[in-house]
């Protein structure tokens, strides 16, 4: 969903520091047409980002630029949507404390023109000292009203967001123990932390948005307001963009030309000293956003000439198209998240550390990256993406990213090519096995050991599987002669009647998406569990994952994860972002559905909070990949994959794009608006 630095439930674009958000998760998939690789294009290795040096007085101004995507967004209020598809347009209203640049991955002063942090003796939480941050607010900011900045605006943001405790901030404003007007004359607002946090500019200071106290403060309930922009004093925000469409089913304009006030936060000191980055923008008009029924509509209006660039990648079958074509080319990228399908662990059997592993031993991930997205994805493995290397396991032992033997723990057991080992994930299942850590051949896999040390928090079955004749009517035109077993009962009889039940989303909306869940299904079926499937769209889910905890398996994506993994390991996979339903489901949102760290034998809370309170560097990566392999080991989640971003563009028209980024069309996609300008 929705990671910030987590990210998730809110796709920062513009600030691009982090802050996760959801999606669907089917970036570079094919749609339809021949799915034979035919371009010469290959995954880049050109790490150096775009070399804009074109002088801002140089640039023609106007013009309306045109972009698509595939979902439509799930509201306008930036305290209520998890959406990547809404932070899309709402980061272009809305600015933040800091942001991170996009070239250096470098926390930058933004609404927030200086701070200092200050260990105080005062005892905080876990016998650990209160910090003091003070921050100094940018002189002559307006709203896109015209509407002055003041500093009781930024007290007010936060201690309203601290009051009403939106699930997708809490995770981020939890530390805050309170903010209040700075009585010092060098500095304006003073904010105490409860704990030393080694990213708190990134995130306390870069992730809460700023809101104006006149819009907000008659707000009882963040929940309930949905503003309207046609109204006097709503739908207010520091961003360089005004909403002035909004029919979410078709398209949304946000206009530059519109806004109130000078917008001044394109022009600092830093931008000019960041390669690729232009500064003094935006450029254009308005940025257009047009919604399509369907990916491969989406596609399609690209190379018709109807938009100039779309969110996220092209599919891959259409690679070749743009290479060919005149006017149009590819921006590459690295991938800012992953794609997932994540278990819900409050639903036995995924409350069992072998069921779940034998998830990924059924998961064909040359199927999904080689066949079905032809080379433009990598097979996944870690919940940090290979671009992330200094949190990642492999980095503690120097052994290769995505190909050492113990990131393939749960890789694809195959009898023959493309051939589920329905055998050897029978003996995994049936002997009690799991891959805690330790090593040891497991389901035919000589895995070495865990890069950093780490052991799951299981080490072994907690039920007794077996496998006897086949009785489920899913099963009865399935390739397999017996059927699983639990405890003695058949999986249905064992969950009190409920089949087990995958969400899938709907073929329009990533065709290839769906045959790799089919072909995820057929060869689990193949080995004797009866899963059933149902069809949502994307928003529905969102609901019944986010909402309602209501599933056992969902995919779908990640981007805009944190490069410093802290903050995306505590909003994603903590307890304290987790619905225990102790007192009922609560209608929160919150971005762990999974119920991830809730249970003693499923949890790395130790390890993230250690991660999250180390302020020295190296000490907090080291800590952060023992808690990101922790979470590989204990599969609350399986990282189905990472893109290999091509963004296509029209450079026939438009020039200023900045590429060899992480996420150019996702993550980043804020910087692209500010400086794409006209080609000359």
């Amino acid at each position: 969903m929705s990671d910030s630095q987590t990210g998730s439930n809110r796709r920062r674009f513009l600030k691009g520091t982090g802050a996760a958000a959801v999606s669907l998760g089917l970036a570079g998939c094919s749609e339809g047409g021949d799915n034979t690789p035919s371009g010469e294009d290959t995954p880049t290795s050109d790490t150096t980002p775009t070399d804009n040096t074109v002088d801002e007085s140089n640039i023609t101004k106007g013009g309306n630029f045109r972009i698509g995507m595939d979902q439509a967004p799930d509201g306008i209020n930036v305290l209520n949507t998890n959406s990547a598809y809404s932070s899309l347009f709402l980061d272009l209203i809305h600015e933040y404390g800091t942001t991170v640049d996009p070239v250096t991955a470098s926390v930058r002063p933004n609404v927030f023109s200086e701070w200092e942090v200050e260990e105080l003796d005062e005892t905080g939480e876990d016998d650990k000292p209160n910090v003091l941050v003070r921050i100094k607010v940018r002189d002559g900011l307006t709203f896109n009203d015209g509407s002055d900045l003041s500093v009781s605006d930024v007290v007010f943001s936060y201690n309203y967001i601290m009051e009403q405790e939106p699930g997708a901030f809490v995770s981020y404003i939890d530390p805050i123990t309170e903010v209040v007007e700075s009585d010092a004359s060098d500095w304006d607002v003073e904010m105490t932390l409860a704990q030393p946090l080694g990213t708190y500019d990134s995130v306390q200071l870069g992730y809460i948005p700023i809101l104006a106290e006149s819009e907000w403060s008659d707000v009882d309930d963040y929940q309930s307001y949905e503003p309207n922009p046609e109204n006097d004093g709503e739908m207010l925000g520091l961003g360089p963009g005004v909403l002035t469409r909004y029919e979410p089913d078709t398209s949304i304009e946000i206009s530059f030309a519109e806004r109130e006030g000078d917008y001044l936060l394109s022009d600092l000191e830093w931008q000019s000293e960041v390669n690729g980055i232009i500064s003094g923008g935006p450029f254009v008009d308005a940025v257009r956003i047009f919604v399509y029924g369907s990916n491969n509509a989406l596609n399609q209006a690209f190379l018709n000439g109807d938009i100039d660039t779309m969110y996220d990648s092209i599919n891959t079958s259409r690679i070749s198209d743009v290479e060919d074509a005149d006017g149009l080319r590819l921006v590459d990228g690295f991938d800012t998240g992953y794609s997932h399908y994540s278990f819900n662990l409050r639903n036995p059997p995924f409350d069992d550390i072998t069921f779940r592993q034998i998830l990924g031993f059924a998961f064909d991930e040359i199927y999904k990256t080689e066949q079905l997205n032809q080379g433009y994805q990598q097979a996944g493995d870690f919940v940090m993406p290979p671009g992330y290397t200094q949190v990642r396991p492999e980095s503690e032992t120097d052994t290769e990213i995505l190909t050492a033997p113990a990131s393939e723990a749960f890789s694809f057991r195959q009898s023959d090519p493309g051939v589920v080992d329905v055998e050897a994930i029978r003996t995994f299942l049936t002997e009690g096995n799991a891959i805690t850590g330790e090593s040891g051949t497991f389901a035919g896999f000589e895995y070495p050991g865990s890069h950093t040390g780490v052991t799951a928090s299981q080490s072994e079955s907690k039920y007794d599987y077996t496998f006897d004749s086949v009785e489920s009517d899913v099963l009865s035109d399935a390739d397999t002669d017996q059927e699983i077993r639990i405890d003695g009962q058949t999986l249905t009889e064992f969950r009190d009647g409920e089949p087990l039940t995958f969400y899938i989303t709907p073929a329009e909306d990533g065709p290839q998406a769906a045959k790799m869940m089919e072909d995820f299904i057929s060869k689990l079926r193949q080995v004797g569990i009866p899963v059933h499937r149902e069809v949502n769209t994307f928003n529905t889910m969102l609901t019944q994952v986010y909402i309602e905890e209501d599933f056992d398996l969902f995919p779908m994506g990640w981007v805009n994860l944190s490069p410093f993994a802290v903050s995306t390991l505590y909003g994603l996979f903590h307890s304290s972002q987790a619905d225990d339903h102790s007192e009922g489901n609560s209608d929160t949102d919150k971005n762990n559905p999974m119920g991830y760290g809730l249970f003693e034998d499923a949890t790395a809370d130790d390890l993230i909070e250690q991660a999250r309170t180390e302020l020295d560097a190296e000490k907090r990566n080291s800590l952060a990949r023992q808690a990101v392999e922790k979470v590989y080991l204990d599969f609350p989640t399986m990282v189905t994959s990472y893109d290999i971003t091509k963004w296509p563009v029209n450079d026939a028209n438009w020039n200023g794009f900045l590429g060899n980024i992480p996420g150019p069309g996702t993550t980043y996609l804020g910087y692209q608006f500010m400086q794409v300008h006209k080609a000359e």
